[in-house]
């Protein structure tokens, strides 16, 4: 370990100086394109029974109207509004990824910050600051962990979150890095998140207390609230507890082009992450070959063995569930079925004896490549031929204007049928132009059923 406080203090210094200034254009855009995404896919799950019963406690306990919980358009507390929003983000978990986190680093840090630039009436270019100072501490905080963090049990989401939410929320009240630092420990005392949650809904709350969590740990902060100032370089401090390989030099490396955000990529199919490359393997070998599910003998999945342990439910019995399943979501693909609406993930899906004979034809097994999100998909067809695709979904796309174009489909599609299509576009073009907007409060009138 390096020298004691060194990587504490390096990490907070880097998120109290962040302005919007430094920000590579790049940068910027990718921060703009996660707000889009994010509001897409919180508004989507604005229904789901787990924002139903957060919002009912909310509201039960009162408190002070200060933000706005996305698509209902009830105001909250602060901290009420990052738990509920962080939660409806991931409840469709069809929200971006960043693989140097390890986890889905927007849907902690953008409703922190949401909740505290809202009621504090701050700028788009103050949320595109704060987004970018949180997802860069996710993902130093990823290459700090290393490995280890989630192949114990953590989910870096919840984590790794908390950490970039306080980072982000530290950001926008200008706290130094001494207080800054203390945010990190307050961050790091309270952040969790098991993955033995996954398929349930515990698993979005994890991003949600995240949310929470680090919006209150700055806060505290600001006020005077204490922490080890050192909790990512003491012994049993959080670095120390929650992994067994850490590696400082590359948390405190620069990546290429000066930031982290670049390299996160967006999700296009309403399923864990870990099965997309799969799905892209198999829908490409399907539309190559003009196949068909009766032409095909056997599919077989290979994969990195860390999926094993996160989308290997083999025989799904509700929509949740399929989302983890990499051979129901394979039978999917071959079927021709719409992978990216999320409305087609129910329980009954699991018993449509079409789906249930492909799936019964997908078998999954382990493969090294460079990068673990990749996935070879092999097909053995009847008539004796073997087919095969290797495609890796983690690589960030380059072209931003395509990107756009890709994130704008998706979220026209998830959002219209809410907000009806002027207002959908209406929103969708303020996130465009996020850093021309005043007040963020502009942004939460829009993300609102009428």
């Amino acid at each position: 370990m390096t020298e004691a406080a060194n990587v504490t203090a390096a990490l907070a210094e880097k998120a109290a100086a962040l302005r919007f200034q430094h920000l590579t254009p790049q940068a910027r855009t990718v921060a703009k394109q996660c707000l889009l995404d994010f509001l897409g896919v919180t508004l989507s799950g604005m229904d789901e029974p787990l924002s139903e019963i957060l919002s009912e406690v909310a509201e039960e306990d009162g408190g002070r109207a200060e933000a706005t919980v996305i698509g209902r358009g009830t105001r909250t507390s602060q901290s009420n509004a990052a738990l509920i929003n962080g939660a409806m983000g991931h409840a469709l978990d069809y929200d971006d990824v960043n693989l140097t986190m390890g986890g889905h680093p927007t849907v902690p840090v953008a409703p922190a910050a949401l909740a505290l630039a809202e009621s504090r009436k701050m700028s788009g270019r103050d949320l595109i600051t704060a987004i970018v100072a949180g997802i860069e501490m996710e993902c130093r905080m990823g290459e700090l962990v290393g490995k280890s963090h989630y192949d114990k049990g953590w989910h870096n989401t919840g984590t790794l979150g908390a950490f970039g939410a306080a980072a982000a929320c530290a950001n926008l009240l200008g706290l130094d890095i001494e207080r800054t630092r203390q945010a990190m420990g307050i961050a790091g005392a309270q952040a969790a998140g098991l993955k033995s949650m996954f398929g349930t809904m515990t698993k979005p709350l994890h991003a949600g207390k995240a949310a929470q969590n680090g919006l209150q740990a700055a806060r505290w902060a600001q006020k005077g609230f204490t922490a080890n100032t050192s909790v990512l370089d003491v012994p049993q401090g959080f670095l120390a507890t929650a992994s067994s390989t850490p590696q400082p030099d590359a948390a405190l490396a620069e990546p290429p082009g000066g930031f982290h955000t670049p390299d996160t990529v967006f999700k296009y199919h309403a399923a864990c992450y870990l099965t997309h490359s799969s799905i892209e393997g198999v829908k490409t070998l399907k539309e190559r070959f003009k196949l068909t599910g009766d032409q095909v003998e056997r599919v077989t999945l290979k994969v990195d063995p860390g999926h094993l342990k996160v989308c290997n439910i083999p025989e799904p019995k509700s929509g949740l569930e399929v989302k983890f399943s990499l051979r129901f979501t394979a039978a999917m693909a071959l079927a021709g079925r719409d992978t990216s609406n999320d409305g087609v993930y129910t329980d009954a899906l699991t018993r449509e004896p079409e789906l249930v004979a492909l799936r019964d034809k997908v078998v999954v097994e382990t493969f090294k490549h460079a990068h673990s999100s990749a996935a070879e998909v092999v097909m053995k067809l009847r008539d004796g031929r073997e087919v095969s695709e290797t495609l890796d979904v983690g690589i960030p796309m380059t072209d931003l204007d395509a990107q756009w174009a890709k994130l704008e489909s998706k979220f026209h599609a998830l959002v219209t049928p809410i907000l009806g299509e002027e207002r959908a576009s209406k929103l969708a073009q303020l996130c465009r132009n996020l850093d021309s907007v005043e007040d963020i409060g502009e942004v939460m009138k829009l993300a609102v059923k009428n």
